[in-house]
């Protein structure tokens, strides 16, 4: 099960970066509450989509790469923490990374996980 939660997390964001924004969208709640961390306050599903497709307007072939900090489960709830790592080309030679921290909570619903909530915040490079 765990597995299969942390597969949801690399679908979500591997769909992201590809605009594929219906593939994310399945993934969440109609009641979603999610805090990204440049958002002055929390959104709901609907502006969390309109915020994805501002974030990232068109497909991009950027990497991404998670970083698994922990992953709890308790009935039909699971909550996920990690860092995720997204680096894309600038240029010929140059590439460029950016790091967030975040916590996901999942509900199993109708006999899938669905994403309930989320908050982000930017990990400075060093």
């Amino acid at each position: 099960m765990e597995e299969d939660i942390w597969k949801l997390e690399e679908a979500y964001f591997t769909d992201l970066y590809k605009a594929e924004y219906e593939g994310v969208l399945e993934l969440v709640h109609p009641q979603f509450l999610g805090w990204p961390g440049n958002l002055p306050k929390p959104v709901g599903k609907e502006e969390s989509a309109a915020f994805m497709k501002k974030l990232v307007p068109q497909p991009t072939p950027c990497a991404v790469r998670i970083e698994r900090g922990g992953l709890q489960i308790s009935g039909d709830t699971a909550l996920t923490q990690y860092t995720v790592y997204v680096s894309c080309s600038e240029g010929s030679e140059r590439m460029s990374t950016q790091g967030s921290r975040i916590t996901h909570t999942w509900v199993m619903r109708n006999g899938r996980w669905q994403l309930l909530g989320g908050m982000s915040r930017e990990v400075k490079q060093e």
